[in-house]
C-alpha cells in the first residue's frame, strides 16, 4: 500500500482526535467524580450566634425584691446590688408598688466573659478601640410583670475585690454600648463622664471585706476598667483562621498572659486579605499571649487555642479546630496564664 502525505496527514489527525476525546472523557469524569465527594461539615453562622445568647441567659440570676422598701441581692461571686425604696418607675415615670423581678449577670472571669461576648473592648474620646483590664462586668435589669421599668435614684454594685485581686485605684465606671444585627450583638465600652467608683468595705459572716462601689443610674451593662498599658513598641496584629471560616461563623479572641480580666475580641475582618485584625495597632511587641478561636460545627462547640508572643505585624495562622464541650471550654480558658 502507497501512503501518502494526505493519508498520513488524516491518520495523524484521527489518533489526535482519539488521544483529545480520551483526555476529555478522562477530565470529564473526573470532575464529576470529584464533584460528588461530599463536603465536609462547615461552621453555622447561626448556632453560633444562638450559643452566645444561651450561653449569656444562662448566667442571669433572678430575685425578687419589694420596690417600696427596697432591699440588698446577693450573687452566685458575692456581688451585691443595693436597692433603695421607691427606686424604679415605671417607663413613663408612674410610681410602682409591690414586688419587682431583679436580674443579674456578675462576671469575674474571661472564660465567662468569652460566652457571654462581653470582651474588654474599650472606646476612647477619639473613637479608637483599646483593651480594658477589668475589675468586673455586670449585667442589671428590672420589670414587674414582664413589663420594663427604669431608675428612679439608681442603684449600687458592689463588686468584691477578692475576685479580682488587689484593690486598683486606677478603675473607673464604663457604661456597655451594644449594637445588634438581628439576634447578633455586641458590646463596646465606654468611659463615664464621673469616675463613679469608689473602695469601701462591708461587713460579712466571716468579716470585713473591700469591694469596688458602682453608682449607677441606668440598667444594662456596666464594667469596672482602667485602661490596659504596656511601655513597648506597638505593633498590629492578624489572624489567619481555617478555610470556610470568617467573621460571619467564627469568633476569635485573645487573652493577656498575665492579666486574667482582659479578654480582647477582633472585631474586625478584611474580607480581601481574609484575616482577623484590630484597629487600633496597640499590642506590644514581645507580649505574651493565648489566641481563643470558636464556632459551632454540627452543634457541637469547636475550638482552638494558641500561645504565641508578639511580633512585629504578627499573623496568627489557626489552621484546625477541635470539638470539645462547654464545660471542657470553660476548664481549658480557666488554666490559661
Amino acid at each position: 500500500m502507497i501512503i501518502t502525505n494526505s493519508n498520513l496527514m488524516r491518520t495523524v489527525n484521527f489518533l489526535l482526535k482519539c488521544l483529545f476525546t480520551g483526555l476529555l472523557f478522562i477530565n470529564l469524569t473526573r470532575c464529576d467524580e470529584e464533584a460528588k465527594i461530599p463536603e465536609g461539615p462547615k461552621p453555622d453562622s447561626e448556632a453560633l450566634i444562638e450559643w452566645f445568647n444561651t450561653s449569656t441567659n444562662n448566667q442571669v440570676q433572678r430575685f425578687i425584691i419589694n420596690s417600696s422598701t427596697g432591699g440588698n441581692v446577693t450573687g452566685n461571686h458575692g456581688t451585691i446590688i443595693k436597692v433603695s425604696a421607691n427606686a424604679f418607675t415605671t417607663l413613663e415615670g408612674g410610681a410602682i408598688t409591690g414586688d419587682i423581678d431583679l436580674e443579674l449577670i456578675e462576671i469575674y472571669d474571661r472564660a465567662s466573659m468569652l460566652l457571654a461576648k462581653k470582651p474588654t473592648n474599650g472606646k476612647k474620646e477619639d473613637g479608637s478601640i483599646n483593651t480594658l483590664v477589668s475589675g468586673g462586668e455586670f449585667y442589671v435589669n428590672a420589670s414587674q410583670n414582664r413589663v420594663p421599668l427604669k431608675p428612679k435614684t439608681g442603684f449600687t454594685i458592689v463588686a468584691p475585690t477578692e475576685n479580682t485581686g488587689e484593690i486598683d485605684q486606677e478603675m473607673g465606671k464604663f457604661n456597655g454600648v451594644v449594637t445588634c444585627n438581628g439576634n447578633d450583638c455586641n458590646v463596646v465600652w465606654e468611659e463615664a463622664d464621673e469616675k463613679g467608683i469608689d473602695v469601701g468595705e462591708f461587713q460579712t459572716t466571716g468579716g470585713f471585706k473591700t469591694a469596688y462601689y458602682v453608682y449607677q443610674t441606668k440598667f444594662g451593662w456596666t464594667n469596672i476598667d482602667r485602661w490596659y498599658s504596656d511601655p513597648r513598641p506597638k505593633t498590629t496584629i492578624f489572624v489567619d483562621v481555617p478555610e470556610g471560616f470568617d467573621n460571619t461563623n467564627c469568633a476569635v479572641f485573645i487573652t493577656y498572659d498575665d492579666e486574667p480580666m482582659a479578654l480582647a475580641g477582633f472585631d474586625q475582618y478584611d474580607n480581601n486579605k481574609k484575616l482577623f485584625t484590630e484597629h487600633y495597632g496597640l499590642i506590644p511587641v514581645g507580649l505574651k499571649v493565648h489566641f481563643i478561636l470558636v464556632s459551632i460545627i454540627e452543634d457541637e462547640i469547636h475550638y482552638a487555642i494558641q500561645g504565641a508572643t508578639i511580633t512585629e505585624n504578627h499573623v496568627e495562622v489557626i489552621n484546625d479546630v477541635q470539638s470539645i464541650t462547654e464545660a471542657q471550654l470553660i476548664e481549658l480558658i480557666g488554666d490559661l496564664p
